[in-house]
């Protein structure tokens, strides 16, 4: 690889990364959109990582704050960092660091969408679970939240 090329991908990689946290996948994808082959921005995606400048964690911790911000819960959020191939354990820590009171936020995210009252017809329940669900909450916490324990 030549030394401008080089110089280049550099340059695109610390334009990504300074607007916000990307994954590394990310990274990748985007150099691949841009024309560059694999084997010329590897090693330099690979010293980005080691430099601590790109982090799968921060950008974990991030899309989780962004993403709870939003409303959604944590299946949908794992699953979303899961498409971006961040690693299971990296996934674990950044939740765990999060500290976001999951119970609360389901209750939230239906209030909002349908009001403070608990609902006794069984549709209308049913149409409040399938919405958390949809938005990514576990089982417990739509209970928790359709049933305002």
């Amino acid at each position: 690889m030549s030394d401008p090329e080089r110089k280049i991908i550099i340059d695109a990689i610390t334009r990504m990364l300074a607007r916000r946290e990307h994954s590394r996948e990310e990274v990748i994808t985007k150099l691949t959109q841009k024309g560059f082959h694999r084997d010329a921005f590897t090693n330099i995606v690979a010293e980005f990582v080691d430099a601590d400048v790109q982090s799968d964690l921060r950008y974990a911790q991030m899309r989780i704050r962004s993403c709870a911000a939003k409303g959604q819960g944590p299946v949908r959020i794992a699953r979303e960092l899961g498409q971006h191939r961040i690693n299971d354990s990296i996934i674990h820590s950044a939740m765990a660091e999060a500290d976001i009171d999951w119970f609360a936020l389901a209750t939230t995210v239906k209030e909002k969408k349908f009001g403070e009252a608990i609902e006794k017809d069984f549709k209308r329940k049913q149409k409040q679970m399938q919405f958390l669900n949809y938005r990514g909450f576990t089982q417990e916490q739509i209970q928790y939240a359709v049933k305002g324990d």
